[in-house]
């Protein structure tokens, strides 16, 4: 069960921006959390399990913060148990005031079908999982700065 406590970390405070992450293979967080360590502006990562934490700890931030005051950066993968990519990004896309959360999904297969269906839900990107550190690194980069400099 989602817990506030788990998931708060005293830099929330100092840092209007973190990741949000969610996959259910700890390996595939460990490299995830390592490219994004090594990106040029490092934020705090929560990371999570399934789709269903995500949506608790929006809405849980949602209650106890300003939504203007904190940007995330969403890191979906498709499959995870409880709410899946897919349904994590529709549950997100129906609260309007996360509309413009930058949201990347992750698959295991290269589906075209899958893809156009996640971005037509409101996913900003759908990307085949890379394998190998450096790949997640330059895909972060690439997706995120826009957004990053921005805030």
């Amino acid at each position: 069960m989602y817990n506030k406590k788990d998931h708060y970390l005293p830099e929330e405070e100092l840092y209007p921006v973190c990741y949000v992450v969610a996959d259910d293979d700890p390996d595939e967080l460990l490299l995830m959390r390592a490219a994004l360590s090594q990106q040029q502006r490092p934020l705090p990562v929560r990371e999570f399990v399934d789709g269903q934490y995500v949506v608790d700890y929006l809405l849980d931030n949602r209650e106890s913060r300003n939504d203007e005051d904190v940007h995330w950066l969403l890191i979906l993968d498709m499959h995870m148990p409880r709410l899946n990519g897919l349904e994590t990004v529709k549950a997100i896309r129906q609260n309007h005031n996360w509309d413009t959360i930058p949201i990347l999904l992750f698959t295991e297969e290269d589906n075209d079908s899958l893809i156009q269906e996640a971005l037509a839900s409101g996913a900003n990107g759908c990307i085949t999982k890379p394998e190998r550190l450096d790949d997640y690194r330059q895909l972060f980069d690439k997706f995120f700065s826009p957004y990053l400099r921005n805030w």
